[in-house]
């Protein structure tokens, strides 16, 4: 990606959803925020409040002294094929002004491949009250943060600061929305999601190989954003009664340290992969307890808002968890030869839990691999199942720096992810398909992709959805996407069995405008609430419209866009550090011509809607815009 093509991330993300707000205060420092006084909930004055003693999170009660607070880490869609960093301090900021620290240990995180996902990180007691700010400090020192050139190969990037100088660490400053702080109570967990958006916090310069980071988070109390949840750890208990289980929590890459245990509950639906093997239930509970104590276990679920606690929908453990007995690789297929596969952008786990990131992995499977689908645990595959364009997990052993052998090994077919415009539409008997022209998979462009031996063309990429109520409001040369599984090797058509689409007409599409320097008062040729209507002729830097893989110039469109924002979205407005977070769009627009009005100058507007191709204008249920 070239230099003008990235530049947007020095900004701010367009996908707030936050009811926090956070911004990057400086390097190097570490210190807790300073205690402000007040009249707080469960207040004891200024400084740190004593530890808690009498709280114990895997079965909390009312009668606890302090609450517990789940803490999760996530990434908004970016670019980065990996963006590696620490993670070293956590602590939030009662309304007294008493500080707590929620990290106990520092930890190694890939944000990167947490765009669908979310992992939670630590579950602490903490003092019962209203927390209203913190503090979370990213360490640079040892990152792995690598881009894609314009020929999808990877470039490792160097992080700097505005002045260019190498960064060692970032304090990034957590003020929380006044009117929803972070609140512990007793017997009622809660949770803490914090989402380091990439595309907002970094400005790269491949050329330089550089990455400028100026962090900007965002987090979100009790919010159920229909990620995935994953929880992964050594086990603890199994309550077979109680359908549930206990995992000593060890986040990402955490080798060994404690960082809370976590207990997790399944119904009689919950799919266990144990050891290769296929268990649902209670037969999953009792094979998971024969397992014995100290097995790896990875939990997939969500947070249960109703009961406050997590629920499993799939677990894996012992040798089906990556980086477990077995060496294991994820990344897409980009190739076939034979039984030789091509992963690129692929995370590879080495036995005893080393983890790293390859551009390029080399598997071998053959008739002795075990396949299955995600979805389909149940049904047997075969390695011809495998074809260029799937998102694939597969489990083998490493015989040289970039070859896995996966001869006697496990392949699990993911969710994929393919972008496109829409060139046919079949709605003919009880289902319906789809043809596109692909513009990406998985988030590599399409030209890093080889078909040879598979029967597609990308140019005429056909899909069939699951029902035909998938294709109702699509119309053609829509850019959509959808997610699903390429079918076998060799087979297409059709190419690709989907389950969802989503039309960027509706949702998603991202408008971007930035300008240089100071900014520009000129960025609207009106400012309303019939609108926010975008000045092209103002000189924006960037001027940009993103429909998953289709990167529009707003400048050839027959229109200049207007931004329209719905009555309740989440609307923000970022000026000298300070995030102020808005949920009508009537008042978001009222603050914002009294900021222009007393002399601001607008740095970017970002927005997430439905981008109507034909009047050229954006529904908004999310806006950003960065004022100097």
């Amino acid at each position: 990606m070239s230099f003008q093509s990235m530049s947007s991330r020095a900004l701010l993300a367009a996908a707030l959803a936050s009811l926090l707000g956070l911004a990057a205060c400086g390097s190097g420092s570490s210190s807790a925020i300073a205690g402000t006084g007040g009249n707080g909930n469960g207040g004891g004055g200024t400084g740190t409040p004593p530890p808690i003693t009498n709280t114990d999170c895997d079965k909390p009660t009312t009668n606890d002294d302090g609450g517990c607070a789940f803490v999760s880490l996530t990434d908004a869609a970016g670019d980065f094929l990996t963006y590696t960093v620490g993670v070293t301090k956590i602590t939030l900021t009662r309304r007294d002004g008493a500080v707590v620290s929620v990290l106990p240990k520092s930890a190694t995180v890939d944000f990167a491949q947490y765009t669908d996902l979310s992992e939670f990180l630590t579950l602490n007691a903490i003092p019962v009250g209203d927390y209203q700010s913190g503090v979370i400090t990213l360490d640079y020192r040892n990152a792995d943060i690598e881009d894609q050139d314009t020929n999808g190969d990877a470039v490792k990037l160097k992080p700097v600061d505005a002045g260019g100088a190498a960064i060692t660490t970032l304090d990034v400053t957590v003020n929380f929305d006044t009117n929803h702080p972070f609140g512990a109570v007793k017997g009622v967990p809660h949770t803490l999601g914090i989402d380091f958006n990439l595309d907002s916090s970094n400005t790269v310069n491949n050329g330089k190989q550089t990455v400028t980071v100026q962090p900007f988070l965002i987090a979100r109390v009790d919010d159920a954003d229909g990620k995935e949840q994953l929880v992964r750890g050594p086990l603890s208990s199994v309550d077979i009664t109680g359908k549930a289980f206990t995992l000593g929590l060890r986040p990402f890459r955490a080798n060994s340290d404690d960082y809370g245990k976590v207990p997790v509950h399944t119904t009689a639906a919950t799919t266990f992969i144990i050891d290769q093997k296929i268990y649902t239930g209670s037969t999953g509970l009792t094979a998971l307890k024969l397992a014995g104590s100290d097995t790896a276990v990875l939990a997939q679920g969500s947070f249960d808002f109703s009961t406050h606690r997590f629920v499993a929908d799939q677990v894996m453990a012992g040798s089906s968890v990556a980086g477990g007995t077995l060496d294991a690789a994820e990344g897409v297929v980009t190739a076939r030869s034979g039984n030789t596969l091509t992963l690129r952008g692929a995370t590879l786990y080495r036995t005893g839990a080393s983890i790293g990131f390859h551009d390029a992995l080399t598997v071998d499977v053959g008739s002795g691999t075990t396949v299955r689908e995600i979805d389909k645990l149940s049904t047997h595959l075969a390695d011809g199942d495998i074809s260029v364009g799937q998102h694939l997990l597969v489990f083998g052993n490493l015989t040289g720096s970039t070859t896995l052998d996966a001869t006697g090994g496990f392949a699990l077919l993911e969710f994929t992810r393919v972008d496109g415009s829409v060139l046919i539409i079949d709605t003919a008997g009880t289902n319906a398909s789809v043809t596109l022209d692909v513009q990406a998979i998985e988030g590599h462009t399409i030209g890093e992709f080889h078909f040879g031996g598979t029967g597609s063309d990308h140019s005429n990429y056909q899909v069939e959805l699951p029902c035909s109520c998938l294709s109702e409001g699509v119309s053609l040369n829509d850019p959509v996407r959808i997610e699903g599984f390429v079918t076998p090797f060799g087979s297409a058509q059709p190419d690709f069995e989907a389950q969802t689409l989503t039309d960027y007409e509706n949702v998603d599409a991202l408008v971007t405008t930035t300008w240089l320097g100071s900014g520009t008062a000129d960025a609207f040729t009106s400012l309303d609430t019939g609108g926010l209507a975008l000045n092209l002729a103002s000189s924006p830097f960037l001027h940009r419209l993103r429909q998953g893989g289709l990167v529009t110039d707003l400048n050839s469109l027959p229109n200049s866009p207007v931004i329209k924002g719905k009555a309740v979205g989440t609307y923000a407005i970022l000026q000298g550090g300070v995030v102020k977070t808005y949920f009508s769009f009537s008042r978001f627009i009222s603050a914002l011509q009294g900021d222009m009005a007393g002399g601001a100058k607008v740095r970017g507007v970002f927005a997430t809607g439905g981008f109507s191709t034909t009047t050229d204008d954006l529904s908004a249920d999310g806006i950003a815009v960065v004022l100097h």
